[in-house]
């Protein structure tokens, strides 16, 4: 009897063994089914960009000195023309009165000459008409000798000398006003300084030139030396203080055109190609509460890759390229920090899975379907790929179910499959 109990108990257990193993080999595997069905796929790479002032004017320092006074701050609003900052001019005034002093030492210069010129003419005028008293003497005395020669009163020899001695006052007073035409040249009128086109006139007039071309250059920079806004803006930044030495081309301080930004972000180059001017892009503003989601679009992209150092200290080759916000954007300031959405290429009505339904097969790429409730395996072709889907270019119809976890334990071919 205890032996038929412990039969039928074994047979008993055995049974239930058998209909477990049954049911859990005919059970139908839990996994999470994906409906293959025509979407939208888009291909986007999101980077940060800074906010920066679209219109900008470096003020520079025209002339050397001393910030004497600093008449705004930084954050101020200034318009076109208003005193930003004054540069101590003292040491121009003390060089403007020194070359003015040596101007009018060159003109008292000019007007001795001028004296000693006139005393030279005075003088050469009377010796011209001491010359020709001598001469007019001389004829008289020729004349006479002449007579008496005529009468047998006089030597042939006496008459050839006065003869001789004529020609000479004649030669002389001939020299005598010759000289006196060159000295009036030179003083050109008594009335007047020396003419330009005289040797002495050129002399002073470049001298006088050259001090008044440095004159001109000092009165310019003392009037350069008063700093004012070029534009209508808002102070940026400031470089100087007062009390600051600058030198010419020193750059002061920044202004900038208050809500004419842009935001500028650094694209991989090989990302870039996809970018043209006029795309249409999505800013995004990380806010205390919530993100905040604006469009933008591509102003401009650089001509050329500039090399960038990366989060984790990699080298990139990276192309500048520039956004205009556009419609109702949030407050941006210089400096700010927002994330730019670009859609590089997209794609209408494709039939698209996530890339971890994929797993390598028989040199190819397969996912799991399932058809009639049980898995089948399933070669595809891969098409454009996003950070998270992969397009299916074949091997998929509109309304195929999909397994995507295709590492799920107990799949295998003809397995029963439910959600």
């Amino acid at each position: 009897m205890k032996k038929s109990v412990k039969a039928a108990g074994i047979i008993a257990a055995l049974a239930l063994i058998i209909v477990y193993g049954v049911f859990h080999a005919t059970r139908p595997l839990k996994a999470e089914l994906i409906e293959v069905k025509p979407q939208r796929v888009a291909q986007k790479i999101k980077e940060e960009g800074i906010v920066e002032a679209a219109s900008e004017r470096m003020v520079y320092s025209p002339v050397s000195g001393e910030i004497l006074t600093l008449a705004v701050k930084e954050g101020q609003r200034v318009s076109r023309g208003q005193l930003l900052a004054q540069i101590d001019t003292r040491e121009l005034e003390f060089q403007l009165a020194q070359l003015k002093a040596q101007r009018k030492s060159l003109a008292g210069q000019e007007e001795k000459s001028l004296q000693e010129l006139r005393e030279q003419i005075r003088e050469q005028r009377l010796a011209v008409e001491d010359v020709k008293l001598e001469l007019a003497k001389g004829e008289a005395d020729y004349e006479r000798l002449k007579s008496l020669y005529e009468a047998g009163a006089a030597a042939l020899t006496e008459v050839e000398a006065a003869e001789k001695a004529l020609e000479r006052l004649k030669n002389e007073l001939a020299r005598q006003e010759a000289r006196l035409a060159f000295l009036e040249e030179q003083a050109g009128s008594l009335e007047a300084a020396f003419p330009p086109g005289t040797a002495t006139g050129r002399y002073f007039r470049g001298l006088i030139e050259a001090v008044d071309a440095q004159i001109s250059h000092l009165e310019y920079q003392r009037e350069k030396s008063r700093i004012v806004a070029p534009i209508d803006g808002v102070v940026q930044e400031i470089n100087v203080r007062e009390g600051t030495v600058v030198s010419p081309q020193m750059p002061l301080m920044k202004l900038v055109v208050p809500g004419d930004y842009e935001i500028n972000v650094y694209l991989l180059a090989e990302d870039v190609l996809a970018v043209k001017a006029g795309m249409k892009v999505t800013l995004i503003q990380e806010r205390r509460d919530g993100d905040h989601v604006f469009q933008g679009i591509v102003k401009s992209i650089a001509p050329a890759a500039v090399e960038r150092v990366s989060p984790l200290g990699l080298v990139e080759r990276r192309v500048k390229v520039s956004i205009r916000p556009e419609g109702e954007a949030p407050e941006l300031r210089p400096g700010y920090s927002l994330d730019v959405e670009f859609t590089l290429m997209e794609q209408e009505g494709k039939l698209a899975v996530p890339k971890t339904c994929l797993f390598p097969y028989e040199g190819g790429d397969a996912l799991w379907v399932v058809r009639k409730g049980r898995a089948h395996i399933q070669k595809v072709k891969k098409g454009m790929e996003t950070d998270d889907l992969v397009v299916i270019e074949d091997g998929l119809e509109p309304g195929d179910i999909v397994i995507k976890n295709p590492q799920l334990e107990g799949l295998e071919p003809g397995k029963r499959v439910g959600s």
